[in-house]
């Protein structure tokens, strides 16, 4: 197997993935879909080996015995790109997946994203959640809201990502960039180091333990901007699953500060486009006195219809599906496959009822 060209044609071809396993062919993820490359299976003796290499050419601990766990890290070819490796073992046999990072993120006006997004990027406090489940694109996403206060805010900026994405280049703003294993123990050791570097912006890779969550809050509650992404499907769903990592004696207290502290919370799903490449939809909720009330009262399915109610720039996956659709972006097929409501979906789309509100006169 020869990786070298198998990430040259990856790369070349505008594929997020590249999947190797023992016992499998090579396949790439291109456009959402996953495709074969035509080489031979990969056999058990080759696909650890492959990974082994790739694991001392970054000085990464030694594979054996820790395939079980999984192993995260990442990875640079000269001439072809960087690339978010993980490393897995299923049926005791090795397996690879590598996503392809672009070296500089992308403007933000690249993206086709409600141009509230730049709003949000710009506020200077408060927590903002960029959310979507694996592949969804919400690490772009943030990247690129990251390295618009780069180009327009002298700031400090402090990341800490397992591993390293995107290489930002200090532009307005100095940038720090930490990654767990490498530069810092752990998201939560990370973000206290960080407190002490005199940030204005903090960005936290992933939300994913309760720890690194308080910190967060204390940040966020003190003045500080933070950003953080997580793996949910949609705003109050991710409420939930924050609120779900609460212990009992510090629920009020981590309640009040999460309720207080939400700027805006951003859930990304790509839609195929009428074109081909996948489209974004976003769903949007801006921190208000409202949402502040809902989330304190545990009335989180609520916050679904005022999201729909446009204000401040909200707007919910299913508003933003039927837009893309009216503006022939994305085909019906698609609205509907992605909706949260198919249902309503179906009869908006033939102009019988707004999603999110009543029926039409």
């Amino acid at each position: 197997m020869d990786l070298s060209a198998i990430l040259r044609f990856a790369v070349t071809n505008g594929a997020s993935d590249i999947h190797l396993q023992a016992g499998a062919q090579p396949m790439l993820r291109i456009q959402g879909n996953m495709r074969l490359l035509g080489l031979p299976g990969i056999e058990e003796a080759e696909a650890r080996r492959t990974i082994a290499e790739l694991l001392a050419s970054v000085g990464a601990p030694e594979m054996d015995g820790q395939l079980i766990n999984g192993i995260d890290f990442s990875y640079s070819v000269a001439g072809i790109g960087r690339f978010r490796c993980s490393a897995f073992s299923q049926l005791n046999r090795a397996g690879l997946v590598m996503r392809v990072i672009s070296s500089a993120p992308p403007p933000l006006a690249s993206l086709n994203l409600p141009a509230v997004i730049e709003d949000i990027a710009l506020e200077e406090r408060g927590l903002v959640l960029v959310t979507g489940t694996t592949g969804s694109g919400k690490s772009t996403t943030l990247a690129a809201m990251i390295d618009l206060i780069n180009s327009v805010r002298a700031s400090k900026i402090i990341t800490i990502e397992d591993p390293v994405e995107f290489v930002y280049e200090n532009k307005k703003s100095l940038i720090s960039q930490m990654e767990v294993g490498q530069d810092t123990p752990s998201f939560a050791q990370g973000l206290r180091q960080g407190l002490r570097q005199d940030p204005d912006v903090i960005v936290i890779g992933e939300l994913r333990d309760l720890e690194t969550l308080r910190i967060a809050l204390q940040a966020a509650d003190t003045g500080h901007q933070v950003f953080a992404t997580v793996h949910s499907s949609n705003a109050w769903q991710t409420v939930e699953r924050i609120i779900a990592m609460f212990p009992p004696a510090e629920h009020r207290l981590l309640l009040s500060q999460l309720a207080k502290s939400i700027e805006a919370i951003v859930s990304q799903r790509l839609v195929t486009s009428r074109e081909g490449p996948r489209w974004p939809a976003i769903e949007i909720l801006r921190g208000t006195p409202v949402t502040e009330k809902f989330i304190l009262e545990n009335k989180l399915p609520e916050l679904s219809d005022y999201i729909a109610g446009g204000e401040a720039g909200m707007q919910s996956f299913d508003q933003h599906l039927l837009s893309l659709y009216n503006e022939k972006r994305i085909t019906g097929t698609q609205a509907l496959r992605w909706s949260t409501n198919a249902e309503a979906m179906s009869l908006a789309m033939r102009g019988i009822r707004r999603v999110g509100g009543g029926v039409k006169s």
